[in-house]
C-alpha cells in the first residue's frame, strides 16, 4: 500500500512519553499522527490502561489512545531505569507526562529541574491543578471539581457526568497542539497544563464568562438546550428524535406545525417545559422517520438517537476508512477523523508492552 500523502511537519522528532490512561497518550498520539518519532517508556507490567476491558487483541482503551508509537520498558524505581530515561531526554525534541506533581518530584522529573539538565527539551506536564497542587485528578473528578457535572446536570438538580472522559480528550488535544507548536517554533518551552483549566475552557464555555460578568445560570435542564427552547430530545412512537426548534427562525417554522402560542425566546427558555410537551404530544404520535422528513422539509435541524451500533454503520458509510481500519488479523486501528485532500493519517496498531512500531497489513 502507498504511503498516504498526508501533512508531516514533526518528521524526525522524537517524542519521549512517560503517561497512562488518557489525557497524555492522546497528546503523544497526535503528535505521532503527524509524524513525530513517539517512544511510550511503560513500567515493565505496562501502562495501566493496558489493564481495562478489552478482548483478544488487547484493551480497546490502550488500543484507542497509542496508536503510532513504539514502547520501551524501563523501571523509574530503579536508578539504572532512570538513568536510562535521562538519556533518552537527551537526545530527544520534546517530553509529554501526566504523571502527578508529587510522583515528579520523587522521580526528579519536575518543570525546572529537567529544563535545567535539558535545555534544548520541550516539556509539556498534565496534571488535575496545575504543577503547583499536588491532588491526584482524574477526567471524572475534575468534571466534578469544574462544576461541570451539575452545569449538565438532570433536571431534578442530581449531577451528571460525561461517559465518555471529556476532560481528559481535550486535555491531549490542547497539550498535544501546544507541544506540537513548541517544537515547530524550536524553542524549548515548558508547557503547564491544568485538567481544571481544561474543563472550564472547553465544558464551561459560555457559562464561565456569564459567572465571571455578574450573571447567574439557570439550574440544571437535562438534555434542554441553555440558550434556546424549544431544543431537545422528544419521544416518537418508535423511539426519540432531537430537535432544535428554539431559535427564532426555526420555532417560527416549528410553532404552527404543533399548535403553539408564540412566545419570545427568553420566555421560551423560562418555559421551557412548556414547549417541550407541546414539541413532545406532536412526536409522540409520529415514526422517527417521518418526524426527521418533516424537519428536513421546513429545515429545522435535527437528528435520529441511533444506538451507537447503528450509527457506527451510518458513520463508516459517509466516507471511506471512517471510525477503523480492519487489519488482516481482524484487529481494528481507530481512524483519525480529517482528511487531507481526500486521504487519512495512516495509524499504526498500539505496540505491545516493549514492542517496536507495529507494520499494518
Amino acid at each position: 500500500m502507498p504511503e498516504a500523502d498526508t501533512p508531516r511537519p514533526l518528521a524526525g522528532k522524537r517524542v519521549i512519553e512517560l503517561s497512562q490512561f488518557i489525557a497524555g497518550p492522546t497528546a503523544a498520539q497526535y503528535l505521532a499522527d503527524f509524524g513525530a518519532d513517539v517512544v511510550k517508556i511503560e513500567p515493565p507490567r505496562g501502562d495501566g490502561v493496558r489493564t481495562l476491558p478489552g478482548n483478544g487483541f488487547g484493551s480497546f482503551y490502550a488500543r484507542s489512545f497509542n496508536t503510532g508509537k513504539r514502547s520501551q520498558v524501563l523501571d523509574l524505581g530503579a536508578p539504572d531505569g532512570r538513568e536510562a530515561l535521562e538519556r533518552l531526554l537527551a537526545q530527544a525534541d520534546a517530553f509529554i507526562c501526566n504523571l502527578a506533581p508529587g510522583s515528579l518530584a520523587r522521580l526528579d522529573l519536575q518543570g525546572p529541574a529537567l529544563r535545567e539538565r535539558h535545555p534544548g527539551l520541550t516539556i509539556a506536564l498534565i496534571s488535575g491543578y496545575g504543577q503547583q497542587d499536588d491532588r491526584i485528578c482524574m477526567d471524572t473528578i475534575a468534571q466534578c471539581e469544574s462544576g461541570y457535572a451539575l452545569l449538565n446536570g438532570d433536571e431534578d438538580g442530581s449531577p451528571r457526568l460525561s461517559t465518555s472522559w471529556p476532560v481528559d480528550m481535550f486535555s491531549g488535544l490542547y497539550a498535544g497542539l501546544a507541544c506540537a507548536m513548541a517544537v515547530l517554533e524550536g524553542r524549548a518551552r515548558l508547557i503547564d497544563l491544568s485538567m481544571m483549566e481544561v474543563a472550564s475552557a472547553m465544558l464551561l464555555g459560555p457559562a464561565a464568562l456569564a459567572l465571571s460578568e455578574g450573571e447567574t445560570l439557570d439550574p440544571p435542564m437535562g438534555n434542554r438546550d441553555r440558550a434556546s427552547a424549544p431544543s431537545s430530545i422528544y419521544r416518537c412512537a418508535d423511539g426519540h428524535v432531537y430537535i432544535l426548534g428554539g431559535l427564532d427562525r426555526y420555532w417560527a417554522r416549528l410553532r404552527p406545525l404543533i399548535g403553539a402560542v408564540d412566545a419570545p425566546i427568553k420566555e421560551r427558555i423560562r418555559r421551557a417545559a412548556h414547549f417541550d410537551a407541546q414539541v413532545e404530544a406532536w412526536t409522540l404520535l409520529q415514526t422517527r422517520e417521518a418526524v426527521l422528513k418533516q424537519m428536513r422539509e421546513m429545515q429545522i435541524p435535527a437528528g435520529n438517537v441511533r444506538p451507537p451500533a447503528e450509527a457506527l454503520a451510518l458513520i463508516r458509510g459517509l466516507r471511506p476508512g471512517a471510525v477503523s481500519q480492519e487489519l488482516a488479523n481482524g484487529e481494528h486501528v481507530p481512524a483519525f477523523p480529517a482528511l487531507f485532500d481526500g486521504q487519512r493519517i495512516p495509524r499504526s496498531p498500539t505496540p505491545a508492552i516493549g514492542g517496536g512500531r507495529r507494520q499494518v497489513s
